[in-house]
């Protein structure tokens, strides 16, 4: 069975690119040089039926799946500027539009921006669309890293494991936060200013937006990743007592952390201390993940992992 992502790298082969066009057509945005400056144009999408838990509401369905598009640009070192917003919702259930609708404003107000277009219809899921027009200072930031390159990620990741652990087992998340974090995760344009000032030093980025063990093979293919930390360095401590608790292998509840919506910067060796620092005098716990390699395959401290990826059907993870 074709996967949608090999039909996708199909499809980008034969589609019209604009001739300006600064980033690959298998990238997680486009970007394009207009007008003597650049511009990034985002489009992501959800549907409620796999990608809203129990526990959050319609509103979150809408702050979320903003989140989701600013992600991937702030990812790109570009600042979200105009939306257009498509939402579907089922017969009868009008209503819920205005519910999205509020969520998508509060996200709109978090990260800046102004809306200029909604759209609705009207189907057999609940869904929504969100598509942004982002400004960037520079040339968006690529998805690619080279041999010897460092991968930093800025804060600790697992929340988003933890909730889907026990969502697939039928449970509540105890934790206040964790609840919070899976229905209301917020991207970070706090990093803007690190894109633009340690530029020199970034040689690509990507964000998580589907499981990290993805994330690390998009960035660094053809290549892979060696690491040397132990996991337990790049987990939040509720992911790291939860996986202690259940036992949860350190390395599975790393690389299973999907939809955290934080990049990860592949970064030229020279500069590690320098980007790090500035990550901390943002406020940020940053973590060396690993160094970029020429073998394509994903090492955990010289051991080759499983494939962990999400898998859409399903709406869930699964490990290959």
């Amino acid at each position: 069975m074709t996967s949608i992502e090999e039909v996708i790298k199909k499809l980008s082969r034969n589609v019209r690119r604009h001739p300006e066009s600064l980033l690959p057509g298998f990238e997680d945005a486009g970007g394009v040089k207009l007008a003597g400056g650049y511009t990034v144009i985002k489009v992501d999408g959800f549907a409620a039926s796999r990608a809203l838990y129990p526990w959050c509401s319609l509103s979150d369905l809408g702050f979320r799946a903003v989140t989701a598009a600013v992600s991937d640009v702030i990812a790109k070192g570009c600042k979200p500027y105009i939306y257009a917003v498509s939402i579907g919702v089922k017969p009868n259930r009008s209503e819920d539009v205005e519910r999205i609708t509020e969520g998508v404003e509060e996200a709109v107000e978090f990260y800046g921006g102004y809306v200029e277009n909604y759209d609705t219809n009207v189907g057999e899921d609940t869904w929504i669309d969100v598509f942004i027009l982002a400004e960037c200072d520079l040339k968006p930031i690529q998805r690619r890293s080279k041999v010897g390159n460092l991968l930093i990620l800025p804060k600790k990741v697992g929340l988003s494991f933890l909730a889907l652990s026990e969502y697939s087992k039928g449970k509540v998340p105890e934790s206040i936060e964790v609840r919070k974090f899976s229905c209301r995760p917020e991207a970070e344009p706090h990093l803007l200013k690190l894109a633009l000032e340690m530029r020199h030093c970034i040689n690509g980025s990507i964000d998580i937006s589907d499981t990290l063990y993805e994330a690390l093979q998009q960035l660094t293919e053809p290549g892979g990743v060696l690491t040397t930390e132990d996991p337990s360095e790049a987990l939040h401590p509720l992911a790291l007592d939860y996986a202690r608790v259940e036992g949860v292998p350190k390395a599975l509840a790393l690389i299973a952390s999907n939809e955290e919506y934080i990049p990860i910067y592949s970064v030229k060796d020279c500069c590690v201390d320098d980007f790090k620092e500035v990550l901390r005098s943002l406020g940020y716990q940053p973590t060396v993940l690993g160094v970029v390699i020429g073998s394509n395959e994903i090492l955990l401290r010289g051991v080759q992992v499983k494939k962990v990826i999400w898998d859409y059907s399903s709406g869930s993870v699964k490990i290959q």
